[in-house]
């Protein structure tokens, strides 16, 4: 689960699509558009980034 750092709202992480750009991973709130950080946690099984919130 992810959840807006902005309204509160929480998603399945596998409903939100994670997007990348220079300043790093982040979603976008379906509900109110904020950019939520996002934390490359390590690899998963194939190699590919496994994300997560930080606390901050």
């Amino acid at each position: 689960m992810w959840t807006c750092r902005n309204c509160n709202v929480s998603f399945d992480a596998d409903h939100v699509e994670p997007e990348v750009d220079e300043e790093g991973f982040f979603f976008l709130c379906p509900a109110c558009d904020y950019r939520n950080k996002l934390v490359d946690t390590g690899p998963d099984a194939t190699g590919r980034p496994k994300l997560g919130q930080s606390d901050e």
